[in-house]
């Protein structure tokens, strides 16, 4: 009986054994999702992060980021056997670009501001990831933004921040969504960029760091704000 029990406990083992040297680990995992982000777009990339594998599943997550852009971090989700590889790199570089240009835009600002721009869907069938916001627009046409702004003014000054912010999407006229205004103070702009930096986009840790700041919700539609000046006034008064 006692052998029987043995054996038993043996051959469980082995079997423990043989069912994980199936399953790649992480290291496994981060290099296969580099190399195959290599072939894709032919650049070099890192891993920010592991985010893992969900049970059961046969595809498993990573933050990563090109040497080339190395402050501009995406999502992507690579099958465990190597069959695909989904990512948000291109939306990612096209976002980047138009908070570039809405951050020239907004020159007149009197402050401190962080852009951030997401797109609400980040998948793309291109590997073209230098594509501008125009072309990005001409594959996803129905594609809409969340444009958030966290300001800090330096004055108060309601007619000059709502001047400023009709000529937010000068350039890219083809985008439409919503921009989110937060108004507020220097220490929690600085928490929100250092949020920024450690991430690829906006979740539910982003709310946190701004949970006592309300945000000024502008819809805006092929680059054009939908809000007047006498709204606007309305909504932000007490803040600018």
């Amino acid at each position: 009986m006692l052998k029987s029990i043995i054996a038993g406990v043996v051959v469980m083992s082995i079997a423990a054994v043989d069912l994980t040297a199936c399953v790649p680990n992480r290291k496994e995992q981060e290099a296969q999702a580099v190399q195959m982000l290599n072939e894709k777009y032919h650049e070099e990339f890192e891993i920010e992060k592991y985010l893992g594998q969900e049970s059961m599943s046969d595809y498993y997550e990573v933050l990563a980021f090109s040497t080339e852009h190395p402050d501009i971090l995406f999502e992507a989700k690579a099958a465990v056997d190597g069959s695909f590889i989904t990512d948000e790199y291109v939306a990612s570089r096209v976002c980047r670009a138009a908070e570039e240009q809405i951050e020239r835009n907004l020159g007149g600002l009197t402050g401190y501001l962080q852009v951030k721009v997401q797109a609400v869907s980040k998948s793309i069938d291109s590997v073209q990831a230098d594509m501008s916001m125009q072309d990005f627009m001409s594959i996803k046409t129905k594609n809409r933004f969340a444009v958030y702004l966290i300001y800090y003014p330096a004055e108060k000054n309601i007619a000059q921040a709502y001047q400023a912010l009709a000529n937010t999407f000068a350039g890219l006229e083809c985008m439409s969504g919503n921009l989110k205004l937060y108004i507020t103070n220097e220490k929690v702009l600085k928490q929100v960029q250092a949020y920024l930096t450690e991430t690829a986009k906006v979740d539910y840790e982003f709310d946190e760091v701004l949970e006592h700041t309300e945000p000024v919700t502008l819809p805006f539609e092929n680059g054009v704000i939908q809000v007047s000046e006498t709204q606007f006034r309305e909504m932000a008064g007490d803040y600018l």
